[in-house]
Parts: C-alpha cells; structure tokens; sequence
C-alpha cells in the first residue's frame, strides 16, 4: 500500500475504541459499522482459549477482535467485501492479534465449498458466530452504498445459507450463536430447524423490561446436534431509567464481560 493509499484510506475511516481501548479498530466512514451488537455477539461466544471459531461476515473484524482480546481463542473472519477485509487485517495487526487472528475473502453463499478450497475443512471448529442481514430484498430500503447495502438486507434464502454454512464448518456439540432482529427470529429459527438445536433466545432490551418497551434484537445459540429444547432466557437490558448504559451492559461494552448463555 502506498503512503496516497495510506492516507486516503485514513480519510475515510474513522478509529474507534472498544472496550475501553483494549481494542482499537479501523472502521469505514460510510460502510458497514461495528456497534453494540458486534461486542454483544463477541461477548456471547462460549469459546475458551486455543478454541477455534469462525466468524461470518466479520466485516472490519471488530467482533473477532473482541472475542480474542476475552477468550484466547483463534478466529478466523471471513468477508466478501475487500475493502472489508483490507481493514480486518489492518485491525488485527494493530492490536498484535494477528498470530490468533486471521481474515480470508470468500463468499459463504456461493454454490460449491469456498471455505474448503481455502483449506478450511468441515466440522473443523470449535463455535462459529454471526451478525447476518436482517432483511430480504425489498422489504426496507436500504441505506446507500453497496457494502452497506449488502450488510443491511440479501436474498431471501441468504439466512439459510449463512447457517448452513457454519452449521457444516462446526464440529458436532459446537455451538452457532447469532445477533438478529427480533421480529426476524422466526426466520432464524427456521434456519436452524433440523441443522442445530437447543436454542437458547437471549433478548436485548433497549430499557428497564418495567418499561414496557420490546427488545429489537436478541441473541440467538444453538447447539450442533442438540435435541434440546428451546429456552427463552432473561436477556440483558442495555439501559437503565434515564437512558444510562446499565451496570450489568456496561460491564459487557467496557469491561470485556462475557454473556453467559450456555449455563
């Protein structure tokens, strides 16, 4: 990359803090932005250190990053967009994570096995993670942009093919655990039918639950194999009266916490 390169990507990139600083991550002005429900999704992850999880559509790497920075676990990120990926790369180096981090372009919907021709063999990982599209085509109009686009809303069978996908990649007893929308759970759910079971759904509440006010996303793990039945569990509220970061959230955004889900 040349210095033009260097400083036109800066222009156009914002660095960002998570954790309190543990992790500093280059992130596009325009594109597809980690937030919260990147750290939650991290946070979520059952991984232990030396375990090996995959992470779909990992974008600027924010989610992986995190999820080492807590576990020691190996992460591999895998993105379609280059832009993506150059950044990912960029953010792993940066926070001396690149021994335990790595990103790789493919496309996890494509007909064939990408993953395998790139030397990733099925059942080969421990967990695997995602903050997919929420929508279908059409449904909403999507924010301008191409990765933004493609970040926001896919094909309808898309959910399908990213659970397939990580379904066949984690070994049997592994979990997936995913960030959606909750009034797109019955689509995910409906992904999982018959891949992965023991679904445990993990709401987020945007304030007090007293309030009133509906959790527009939850967190979403299943087991690999399990016959377990589906558990709906108390969930994290995000903020507390007055619109403060509550304690428990805060502890998860700052602190590196991990979200207990599996028990």
């Amino acid at each position: 990359m040349t210095d033009a390169d260097v400083t036109k990507a800066e222009l156009e990139t914002s660095d960002d803090d998570f954790l309190s600083g543990q992790i500093k991550c280059l992130q596009p002005r325009n594109g597809f932005r980690a937030g919260v429900d990147t750290v939650m999704l991290a946070a979520a992850c059952p991984a232990t250190e030396g375990e090996r999880v995959l992470e779909l559509g990992c974008g600027p790497g924010v989610a992986a990053l995190c999820l080492t920075s807590r576990t020691g676990a190996h992460v591999l990120g895998v993105e379609i967009e280059d832009e993506s990926i150059d950044l990912a790369r960029r953010n792993a180096e940066r926070n001396d994570l690149a021994d335990v981090v790595k990103f790789i372009r493919a496309d996890v919907t494509a007909k064939g096995s990408t993953l395998e021709a790139l030397g990733l063999e099925p059942e080969s990982c421990d967990h695997a993670i995602a903050n997919p599209p929420f929508l279908t085509e059409g449904e909403a109009t999507p924010p301008p942009g191409d990765v933004r686009a493609r970040a926001f809303s896919g094909p309808a069978d898309l959910l399908a093919a990213w659970v397939k996908c990580a379904t066949r990649m984690v070994k049997p007893g592994g979990t997936l655990t995913f960030v959606h929308r909750a009034d797109k759970l019955a689509d995910l759910l409906a992904a999982l039918e018959g891949r992965a079971g023991g679904a445990k759904i993990f709401p987020l509440w945007p304030a007090p639950r007293s309030t009133g006010k509906a959790a527009t996303r939850v967190l979403v793990q299943a087991t690999k194999g399990s016959r377990a039945p589906l558990e709906i569990l108390p969930g994290l509220e995000l903020h507390g009266r007055g619109g403060l970061i509550a304690d428990k959230a805060w502890d998860v955004l700052r602190k590196g916490r991990e979200i207990n889900i599996s028990g």
